[in-house]
C-alpha cells in the first residue's frame, strides 16, 4: 500500500470512528431515554420512524469505518503495532454482535408498542456499544498520536503544507543540488562543495530519533553502508533532533554514518522536504552524484527499507 493511500485510509477511518462515537453517546444519553416519554399510542410509529431515519445517519459511516478498518488490518501499516489493528477489528465485531443480538430484538419489541422491559433492556445493553465505540476512539486517537510522535511534532510551529509533489516541483531529478554547510552531531563539518568531483552523497531526512520506522531506516542504511561506500557515496542522516539525541541514537544502534541536527529546519527548507498532512516532517532521501546532480528523490513517510533500496538503485547497485 502506498504512503498516500495509507494516510487517506487512516484519516477516513479516524473520522468515521469519531463520528460514530459521538453519535452513539447522543443516542445513549438522549434518544433512547426519551423514548419512555412518548405516548403509548404514538410509541410504535415513533419507533418505526426512529429506525428508518437513524439508518440514514449511521449506515454509511458504519460501512466506511468497517471497510477502512479491515483494509488497515490487512495491510497493518508499520507506524502502529499489529495488535492495535486486531483490537480495532475485535471492537468493531463486538459492536456488530451487540447490535444484532441485543439491540435489534429490543427494537422489534418496541415496534409492536411500548414495552417498558424492552426499553430498559435497550438502554442498558446499548452501554456495550457506547463503551466499545469509546474504546475505538481512544485506539484511533492513540494511532494518530503515534504518527505525531514518529514525526517529532510539535517542533518549530511551522505548519507549511508542502506535498510530495511540491518537492518534485521544487527540486527535480537532474537538477543541481543546493549547496549547504552543516555541522554533524560528532563535531565535524559537511560541505556539499567538498564532495564535488570526489564522491556522491545520500541525504536521508527522517522525522525523529528512536521511533520505530526511523530506527529501522537508520539501521538499514547502516547495514548497507559498505555498498554505498563501494558505490562512491557517503550517507548522511538529517532530522531536527538535538546533537545529544543524535549521539545517543548513533551509539545505541552503532550507526556508521554522520548525523546532522537540523533544529531550525534550514536544510529541510533548502531541500523543500514536505510535511505529511501539513504537520509531520517528511521522510525523503536524496541521491546526489559526485558532480552535485540529484539522481534520485524518494519520498515515503511510512517506508523504511525502501529508501535504502531506491538509493542503491540510483547508484547502480
Amino acid at each position: 500500500m502506498s504512503d498516500l493511500i495509507a494516510q487517506a485510509l487512516f484519516l477516513t477511518h479516524l473520522a468515521a470512528t469519531l463520528y460514530m462515537t459521538g453519535l452513539i453517546w447522543m443516542v445513549q444519553r438522549v434518544s433512547y431515554p426519551l423514548m419512555a416519554f412518548v405516548g403509548q399510542a404514538e410509541s410504535a410509529e415513533f419507533e418505526r420512524l426512529h429506525c428508518d431515519r437513524i439508518a440514514w445517519v449511521v449506515g454509511f459511516p458504519m460501512l466506511v469505518e468497517g471497510l477502512t478498518g479491515l483494509v488497515l488490518l490487512w495491510f497493518s501499516p508499520t507506524w502502529f503495532p499489529a495488535w492495535g489493528f486486531w483490537l480495532g477489528a475485535a471492537l468493531m465485531f463486538g459492536n456488530a454482535a451487540s447490535t444484532q443480538f441485543l439491540q435489534v430484538p429490543c427494537h422489534k419489541k418496541l415496534a409492536a408498542g411500548f414495552d417498558r422491559n424492552a426499553h430498559q433492556r435497550l438502554v442498558k445493553t446499548n452501554w456495550i456499544r457506547t463503551i466499545l465505540w469509546s474504546f475505538r476512539s481512544f485506539l484511533v486517537i492513540g494511532m494518530l498520536l503515534q504518527i505525531l510522535a514518529i514525526s517529532g511534532f510539535p517542533r518549530s510551529g511551522n505548519f507549511s503544507n508542502l506535498s510530495a509533489e511540491s518537492v518534485m516541483a521544487t527540486l527535480k531529478i537532474g537538477d543541481r543540488a543546493p549547496d549547504f554547510t552543516a555541522k554533524t552531531s560528532a563535531g565535524g563539518t559537511i560541505r556539499l562543495a567538498d564532495y564535488i568531483g570526489k564522491k556522491g552523497l545520500v541525504l536521508f531526512f527522517y522525522p525523529k530519533d528512536g521511533t520505530a520506522i526511523c530506527t529501522k531506516e537508520a539501521c538499514a542504511f547502516r547495514d548497507s553502508y559498505m555498498q554505498f561506500a563501494d558505490a562512491g557515496a557517503e550517507v548522511i542522516g538529517i532530522s531536527s533532533d538535538s546533537d545529544e539525541s543524535h549521539l545517543g541514537f548513533a551509539k545505541q544502534y552503532r550507526l556508521t554514518f554522520p548525523l546532522i541536527s537540523d533544529a531550525d529546519g534550514t536544510l529541510r527548507k533548502l531541500f523543500a522536504v514536505p510535511k505529511t498532512l501539513g504537520i509531520i516532517p517528511g521522510r525523503v532521501t536524496y541521491v546526489i552524484d559526485k558532480d552535485g546532480i540529484i539522481r534520485q528523490i524518494y519520498s515515503a513517510q511510512l517506508a523504511s527499507d525502501e529508501h535504502v533500496k531506491q538509493a542503491l538503485v540510483a547508484l547502480g547497485q
